[in-house]
């Protein structure tokens, strides 16, 4: 990780060993990130004013399946964002209020530390810098490479300033650098004009690392770069873990106010500026900073989350009776000592699997499984038939389940 040939604060080159983690295939896109918040503000959220009016081009294309990477959002909106795809998805929330790990940060722009995340959480996050760089590289075998690819960057392989794409000065629609990318001749294109276009995707699948919006990180920024020694090993780091003083926030002087990171240079980075502070922030191991309340046009953000499972049903809630509970979006049930569950619309049921995003429910009365979960409910899969359908426990039919082509409707609960 690091470089030792560029700028002050990307050295030393050294290396850096990290427990197991998803990432986002692609950039998260305007439609998903609406799709959350839409939910979020109905249930405690809050987001800047300024998230609301994203970098947006659909004239050159009105397709309705194009979507374009989501921008003008501040730090503060992705971490209470990640929060909320977590809670909509069913998984349990990284980001909480204090070290107790017990209110989920929902709302305002309070300072967040390091026990202020809950690590055995499985729910979506900001990456840390460290797992954005080796995301970002795909490969060990490329830790001397300035890109995914190698050496060399030309507009027939990422969208930068004047790069040569249909977009140009704006955002390109998310994986458009998929083999079928057209690239015309500009001021910066660097003949990319000429070569062959190909899939961009780096050794892990991911698109857009390089260039289209640059990406948000956890880690403060240090100006002095990574302060260790290039031959000490490093494990799963999260940067400094400042206080609120350290950080200067609570200081009406803005100034004084540390930075966020943000990694991958965005369709405004400029590659010829070799000399300039940034020294081509398009490089993987370019280091881009901003304040932690900024709404930028050219910064959105990638999750990650760890490779993890919570636990079934961690969400429920305990009522006044004993070992009587309620799920929020599953409802009221009684919780026997032998695992299986007296469920008040379906009767006996024997749940399995993890939180509330992978629920595999057997029925007593059908004496067959289904799966569903937080996001699909009230809809089931049956395995038997390969057929979608839904509980109809809401429409007053409880215990009843009717298939989606509306051609079955069948009694897998009883509810005495």
């Amino acid at each position: 990780m690091g470089d030792d040939y560029n700028l002050i604060d990307e050295q030393p080159r050294h290396e850096v060993y990290l427990n197991e983690f998803l990432v986002d295939e692609k950039e998260i896109s305007i439609k998903i990130w609406d799709s959350v918040r839409s939910w979020a503000l109905l249930n405690g959220y809050d987001f800047s004013e300024g998230q609301n009016s994203p970098l947006m081009v659909y004239t050159l294309n009105q397709d309705s399946s194009v979507d374009y990477p989501m921008n003008m959002v501040n730090w503060f909106d992705c971490v209470k964002w990640c929060n909320a795809r977590s809670e909509f998805m069913g998984r349990k929330p990284v980001y909480y209020y204090s070290s107790d790990l017990k209110d989920v940060y929902r709302s305002g722009e309070s300072h967040l530390n390091l026990n202020q995340i809950d690590n055995t959480a499985s729910g979506y996050r900001l990456p840390t810098e460290a797992e954005w760089e080796k995301a970002a590289r795909g490969s060990v075998r490329s830790f001397t490479q300035d890109y995914p690819w190698g050496f060399g960057i030309n507009g027939s392989l990422a969208n930068y300033k004047l790069s040569g794409d249909p977009y140009d000065d704006g955002t390109t629609p998310l994986g458009y650098y998929n083999s079928s990318q057209v690239t015309v001749s500009a001021s910066l294109s660097y003949n990319g004009e000429n070569e062959q276009a190909i899939d961009t995707a780096n050794q892990l699948g991911l698109y857009d690392i390089i260039g289209n919006v640059s990406e948000w990180c956890w880690d403060w920024f240090d100006e002095t770069g990574y302060n260790r020694s290039k031959y000490s090993l490093s494990f799963d780091p999260t940067g400094p873990d400042l206080s609120e003083d350290q950080t200067g926030m609570d200081s009406d002087e803005r100034t004084k106010w540390k930075k966020k990171v943000h990694r991958g240079g965005s369709y405004k980075s400029d590659p010829s500026d070799l000399y300039d502070i940034l020294g081509d922030d398009l490089r993987l191991a370019s280091r881009g900073v901003e304040f932690v309340d900024s709404n930028r046009k050219t910064i959105g953000l990638r999750t990650t989350r760890r490779k993890l499972d919570d636990n079934l049903w961690f969400d429920k809630q305990n009522l006044s009776q004993v070992n009587w509970y309620y799920l929020e979006w599953f409802g009221h049930f009684y919780q026997s000592a032998l695992i299986w569950v007296y469920h008040t619309d379906h009767g006996w049921i024997y749940p399995s699997g993890f939180g509330s995003y992978d629920n595999w429910i057997y029925f007593y009365h059908k004496k067959g499984w289904s799966w569903t979960s937080k996001f699909s409910y009230p809809w089931f899969f049956n395995p038997e038939n390969s057929k979608w359908y839904k509980d109809l426990s809401l429409e007053g039919e409880a215990g009843w389940f009717e298939s989606k082509d509306g051609e079955l409707k069948e009694q897998w609960g009883f509810n005495q």
